[in-house]
Order: C-alpha cells, then structure tokens, then sequence
C-alpha cells in the first residue's frame, strides 16, 4: 500500500490500482504545497470525515472535472451541504458509524468520533493577530462556508484495512467517549491541528489507541488566517519520552508516496 499526504487533511491511499481521497482540499494560501487536481479526479472514491470547510471545499469541482464515477462517502449533513453547493446526489453514499465499504482491496469500516475543541489560548491567539489583515480576503470565503456548518456536526473516523493493515484515520483531533476503538493500529493519522496545548492534549489520544505508528497531518497553514504551521517537535519529543516505541513518521505535504 502506499500513501500520500497533500496538506491539511488530504491523504490519498492507493493499492492495486484502486486509489481512495480523504478530506480532499485545496489550500488557499499559494505559501504551501499545491495538490495536483489531475491526481484528485482519477480516484475511485472519496470519504469525508465532517463538513468543515477544509475538509469538503474542493468536492465539487473535483465531481465536476472527474474522469471516472467514484462515489463520495459521506453523513448525512455532509451530504446535503454537497447538494447545495451543486453536487449531484447519485455521486453520494450516505454512511454512518458501523457501517463498512468495500471497495477491493480496501474495506473501510466507519466509527463515530467527534470534533476537537477549540480551547481559549487558541482563538485568542488567533483572532488577536496581524494575520486576520494580512488574508483579509480569505476570510469572506471562509466565512460562506461557516454559514453552513453545524454546531451538531456529524464527524466519522475511518478505520482502513488492506492485506492484513489497518490505518486509523482520524479527521479531527478528537474521540467518541461511547465509542470502542480497537487499539494497535498499523497506522494511525493523526490531524495536528486545534489547541494551544497540542502535544500534551494529543498523547491522551495515543495511549488510548496505542498505534503501531503514527502520522502527523493538518500541522500547515492551508487556510489563513485560521489555520497556522504548528511545531510538530514538541510532540515528537513528548512521543519519545512516553512511548519510544511508536514512532511519529517523518514527512510532510508533497506528491511523493510514502511505502507502508
């Protein structure tokens, strides 16, 4: 299996000649790495975790370019915002937890999971900023998205197995307190991304679901003013001191596949 890391939340996974997009999503800051669409419209089909604008923003003129009829894997809510921003509905899979997708070789089962909160250093930090008028012209964009986000979100994580792997991925640095996740993940993806106490908060998570290995994503500054370059080091030393047998892999946003 091999596995590509785009930015924000956007991993591709390919095995066999089936290729699968997660959170596609097309940065707005040109400061980052640049996904190329043509790689978007060639997969056999898309998950989404939640509706959040940095994870859905790209789908429809992916559908609309596309070369191939995937289908898109989705909640309900994520759905019916795919509907409004012109998506068609035959494109769409509505899926909620427990259910499982097979597309060969993947089998993707669906877990419910939640969406992290954001704590007070943060939005403080982020709204008290030069940024906000440095990408003013962002904000309107972004801020037509929120219009159609929901408070009661619906957000999935995506447990992925292929020839006796498993990947956990996550799309938000949160878990479901009712929900039983199984532990020892070949691999576990981890977006990094939504607290001034970052580090600390995440390795509650890994000693909850003691992955095998882990991958961080979500760290770049893809959608400023909101999103910024977390330092990833003070976890990785954290990781070190807590669990010296788990390491966090090494990468960052690029068209270059990762072999797992």
């Amino acid at each position: 299996m091999r596995l590509k890391w785009y930015g924000t939340a956007t991993i591709h996974l390919e095995q066999n000649g089936t290729s699968l997009l997660f959170d596609p999503f097309l940065p707005l800051s040109k400061n980052v790495f640049q996904p190329p669409l043509e790689e978007f419209i060639e997969t056999d089909g898309i998950f989404v975790t939640h509706d959040h604008y940095d994870h859905i923003f790209a789908i429809p003129d992916i559908v609309k370019r596309s070369i191939k009829q995937f289908n898109i894997y989705c909640t309900k809510r994520t759905q019916d915002i795919l509907i409004s921003k012109g998506v068609d509905n035959s494109r769409i899979c509505c899926i909620s937890p427990g259910d499982t997708v097979d597309l060969n070789p993947f089998e993707i089962r669906v877990l419910k999971s939640q969406h992290i909160k954001f704590n007070t250093g943060l939005i403080i930090k982020t709204l008290i900023n030069s940024r906000i008028i440095q990408y003013w012209r962002n904000i309107r964009r972004i801020l037509d998205a929120v219009e159609n986000s929901n408070a009661k979100m619906e957000t999935v994580a995506f447990d992925i197995t292929v020839q006796k792997k498993r990947i956990l991925l996550l799309g938000s640095l949160n878990l479901d307190d009712s929900t039983e996740y199984e532990p020892g993940a070949d691999l576990l993806i981890l977006p990094f991304q939504g607290r001034s106490d970052i580090s600390s908060y995440s390795i509650s998570i890994v000693n909850r679901l003691k992955p095998m290995k882990i991958l961080l994503d979500h760290f770049d500054d893809t959608f400023p003013p909101l999103s910024s370059t977390v330092d990833i080091k003070p976890f990785i030393l954290l990781m070190r001191k807590e669990f010296p047998d788990i390491p966090v892999l090494n990468t960052h946003a690029s068209a270059e596949w990762i072999s797992f």
